[in-house]
């Protein structure tokens, strides 16, 4: 039997909702001992995830973007720009709306372990959401994927 993310998920995930502080989300990660926290609506939509390196983000310098000089002008460097929006956002956010990330990695609960574990590699996540019709069901963490090639 192929087991599936509905299988090996964390169904007890602790989220927080768009109005949280950093401070409070600092809290509840270290509270809980997580890294991640799903950002979600009165009605369970995931709306985004914030993890431990978005709140180190508060107190991490920030890289301004990177100009060339060519032909009289300066031209500024696109991927450079965009992080260095992202670290502004991140460094002035004083909201899980301000510092969370919109772009996030989520499965399907009928998804492969196989297939999870393979996602999880290629893109060196930590963990994915586990995302029913908008709807947090649960993570799967890189624990999770141990623990079943342990047989448990």
């Amino acid at each position: 039997m192929v087991k599936a993310a509905r299988d090996i998920m964390s169904r007890e995930v602790v989220t927080v909702g768009p109005d949280a502080t950093v401070k409070e989300m600092a809290q509840v990660m270290v509270d809980n001992r997580i890294r991640c926290l799903p950002v979600v609506d009165d009605d369970g939509r995931v709306l985004g995830v914030v993890d431990e390196e978005d709140l180190v983000h508060q107190d991490a310098k920030i890289h301004f973007p990177t100009f060339i000089h060519f032909l009289e002008s300066y031209i500024m460097l696109p991927t450079s720009l965009k992080r260095f929006e992202k670290e502004l956002r991140q460094a002035v956010g004083a909201t899980a709306a301000d510092v969370m990330e919109k772009d996030f990695q989520s499965v399907d609960p009928l998804e492969s372990v196989e297939d999870i574990a393979t996602l999880m590699v290629d893109r060196d996540l930590e963990y994915v959401l586990v995302i029913d019709e908008d709807r947090l069901e649960g993570v799967v963490t890189r624990a999770d994927i141990l623990r079943t090639l342990a047989g448990g």
